[in-house]
């Protein structure tokens, strides 16, 4: 039922039409008649109506002037000017005032009822399509959090304008201040729970609980910005200072690995990309955090895998390879032969299937080779040293596709080798290097792993696992084996006292320098310097 009102300062005009009216079977009920303006727009606010009917000229304030108000305060409320003056004006300023009809007097109750039923059949339209935009509003902010994650998704794998990422990261809430942007992605390597009824349900709960620890620990904590792709990984976009972003990414990286290990009791592998000035420029590390993540087949699960430590040379463009070049530059990139083999047998016999004419086979084969060139400059190789000096003639030398399959074949198998030497002679280098930063820096306290990794740019989780299969002792015990070494030398060639000879190699605390030692020798200092020159110690 609307409500409606109706001002006519003629009192037999108002009776007529309230008496003439059948009201609720219109639709309508009257909440009050009054014989001026004044008195009905002020109690517009009490009586909330959904229609006004009119008279123009009356006492105080006149039909026009209280609709000019009615149009200005309450927007949605019908006016319809009932007068028995046939003045054109009058209409002309009553159609810019937005009146909903013009009715001339005397009224005849017929007609009156017929428009009164189609004033309802309008306002039960628009009432309609108010509801439905509110159930459309309240659609679009349960949406609000997966448009969210297809926001982030297309931002980290499509080229955005900056004028679309402003608006939608506005409209989402969204913080990317920069001036540096970088992403890590994680992947849960397997499920180690027991699964008692609904194992598709299990694994659901476990990846959202693993969202919700990286969200705590990269968006709440440290300002980042935590999502799921739709292929069940999930990518923080971190962005700030450059130097602040390389340290701030492995710590919290590691701490996502370790806690959802704790907690959850699974392992995950987390890849990451390399460090851009440019917003625009988030695709290529994603691209470089997945490549990352190929890694864990040659390194293993339960890692942080960075692609800096992995691929050497400029960083990776955004090549649009079709899925057979991806699959076969990542078996390379993991050493994996085998799937380098298969790949490439699946593909020609392929082309021999769909009778592909010689010219598109050509063109294809050209693409490939392109994509390995790329591969040996990103890794910073030779062209030649794999492929030749005429590689692209190579291919019209071989008479059929199974003889370009061989030979493309053996061409990438010598490329898994060459990135694996290349990686271990570039991983020997920096622990080398590592090695001799130690021993020019152990009398320094303030020495670290974190100094040494950047001494030599590498993560730190990268870092330890390769340093203790290289010198057979992890970075802790290096550098206390090195300098406890060197305490002994100074105990058995000087006359130091222990404080000055604690603090000479890197302990400023003489107590638990003496604690050091004897768990290391058991003997103390001052035992062992006795021992050293065959005299007891006192």
């Amino acid at each position: 039922m609307y409500k409606i009102i109706m001002i006519d300062d003629e009192d037999e005009v108002r009776e007529g039409i309230k008496r003439k009216t059948s009201w609720e079977a219109c639709g309508f009920q009257l909440v009050g008649d009054f014989d001026n303006g004044r008195d009905a727009y002020e109690a517009m606010d009490e009586l909330q109506p959904d229609a006004v009917i009119t008279d123009i000229c009356m006492p105080f304030m006149d039909g026009l002037e209280l609709t000019e108000l009615i149009a200005a305060k309450y927007r949605d409320v019908k006016v319809i000017i009932v007068t028995g003056y046939e003045d054109f004006e009058y209409a002309k300023q009553a159609i810019k005032l937005k009146v909903k009809d013009y009715l001339l007097k005397p009224i005849n109750a017929a007609e009156f009822t017929e428009f009164l039923q189609k004033l309802k059949l309008e306002l039960d339209e628009e009432r309609k399509q108010k509801e439905d935009v509110t159930f459309l509003r309240r659609q679009f902010h349960e949406s609000l959090p997966l448009l969210r994650e297809r926001f982030l998704e297309r931002l980290v794998t499509s080229c955005m304008k900056s004028e679309e990422i402003e608006r939608k990261c506005q409209m989402f809430d969204l913080t990317i201040s920069g001036p540096s942007y970088t992403v890590f992605t994680l992947d849960i390597d397997e499920f180690h729970r027991k699964f008692y009824s609904d194992q598709a349900a299990e694994e659901e709960l476990l990846r959202f609980a693993a969202h919700n620890i990286l969200h705590e620990i990269a968006q709440k904590e440290h300002g980042g910005i935590v999502f799921r792709t739709r292929d069940d990984k999930l990518v923080a976009l971190l962005s700030g200072e450059r130097n602040h972003i390389e340290m701030t990414c492995q710590t919290l990286a590691e701490h996502a690995r370790y806690s959802i290990e704790k907690y959850l009791n699974m392992t995950v592998t987390i890849g990451i990309g390399r460090i851009y000035n440019e917003l625009q420029d988030l695709p290529k590390a994603f691209l470089e955090a997945l490549s990352a993540l190929d890694y864990r087949f040659l390194l293993g699960k339960n890692r942080i895998i960075a692609i800096g430590d992995m691929e050497f040379g400029r960083s990776l463009d955004n090549p649009s390879y079709v899925h057979m070049e991806k699959k076969l530059l990542s078996a390379i990139k993991t050493g994996e032969k085998a799937a380098v083999s298969a790949t490439l047998q699946d593909w020609i016999e392929e082309m021999k299937k769909a009778a592909c004419p010689m010219d598109k086979c050509y063109g294809k084969l050209h693409k490939l080779l392109v994509a390995l060139m790329n591969l040996l400059f990103e890794t910073g190789s030779e062209e030649a040293a794999v492929l030749g000096d005429h590689s692209f003639m190579q291919i019209y030398a071989r008479k059929t596709l199974d003889d370009v399959r061989s030979w493309l074949e053996d061409v990438c198998l010598e490329l898994v080798d060459l990135l694996a030497e290349k990686r271990t002679n570039v991983s020997q280098a920096q622990m080398e290097a590592a090695i001799a930063f130690i021993h020019e820096h152990y009398a320094d306290e303030q020495l670290s792993l974190q100094r040494v990794c950047n001494h030599i740019y590498m993560s730190m989780s990268y870092f330890s696992a390769l340093f203790k299969p290289y010198t057979g002792e992890t970075f802790v015990e290096y550098v206390t084996r090195y300098r406890l070494n060197k305490a002994k030398e100074l105990l058995a060639h000087s006359q130091l006292k222990t404080y000055e000879l604690a603090a000479m190699v890197g302990y400023n605390d003489p107590q638990y320098f003496s604690v050091i030692f004897k768990r290391n020798t058991g003997m103390t200092p001052k035992e062992y310097r006795a021992a050293q020159k065959g005299q007891p110690s006192l």
